[in-house]
């Protein structure tokens, strides 16, 4: 069963193991005083695949992120609207490596596909709140005397208009996950480690967009830029 979860720790304990019986190993002197010690060969190591498998994985998870940050600027096309975005994506993807050391789920390849596959949910949850954010922001917020409202008070409402709409999308999508985690032996094995990071990486997105997210909002969008020059020379800054 640790094989199979681990198999990288596997071998490397087997090569340490191998190690200190190699000392211990017989030996003969020849008869023209050479001596013959016998060893240890490794037949097949998997080793190298296995590091390579996971490079592979990481440099593409490192361009999904980077491609997803710039179809968000260039659809969004607003500095702060995209730098908040933005920033959701390694906070919860920080979150679920730190619910997947606390769960003792191994970071192996078809965990870390379930991250990449929770990705563009993710941006979809950012996307969805921001340009939410940033349509209340540009009308006109006062109360019943008509007053002015504060702007956290214009972010939370915000939030909360589509804050129940967030909410049910991702747990519909948790949900549909469910019947993975019953599964058992070889089934089990391959497919409930992405049915946990998909899951860790769908509530991550729920805490950082629902809790984390307006908090930034409110400093982000605070200082209001009425000049639309200014506007468009901070847009045009985020192709660099």
């Amino acid at each position: 069963q640790s094989y199979v979860a681990d198999p990288l720790e596997v071998i490397n304990n087997l090569k340490e193991q191998i190690a200190e019986l190699s000392a211990g190993l017989p030996s003969k002197e020849l008869a023209d005083g050479r001596i013959s010690q016998l060893t240890i060969v490794p037949f097949y190591d998997r080793t190298e695949l296995i590091q390579e498998t996971l490079g592979t994985l990481n440099e593409a998870l490192t361009l999904e992120i980077l491609i997803t940050i710039l179809v968000i600027i260039i659809m969004v096309f607003n500095i702060r609207a995209s730098l908040l975005i933005s920033g959701l994506l390694p906070v919860a993807v920080l979150m679920v490596f730190i619910s997947m050391k606390l769960f003792n789920v191994d970071a192996n390849i078809v965990a870390l596909s379930g991250i990449a596959i929770a990705i563009g949910t993710m941006v979809d949850v950012g996307v969805i709140l921001s340009e939410n954010i940033i349509r209340h922001l540009d009308m006109e917020n006062t109360d019943a005397e008509g007053n002015k409202l504060p702007i956290n008070t214009v972010v939370y409402n915000a939030t909360a208009e589509v804050s129940g709409a967030i909410l049910t999308a991702v747990l519909t999508t948790i949900i549909s996950f469910l019947p993975v985690f019953t599964m058992v032996g070889a089934e089990g094995k391959l497919f409930r480690p992405l049915a946990f990071t998909k899951t860790f990486a769908l509530i991550a997105s729920l805490i950082v967009s629902l809790i984390i997210m307006p908090t930034l909002a409110y400093w982000f969008f605070g200082v209001r830029i009425k000049n639309d020059k200014i506007k468009k020379w901070l847009n045009i800054a985020l192709i660099p």
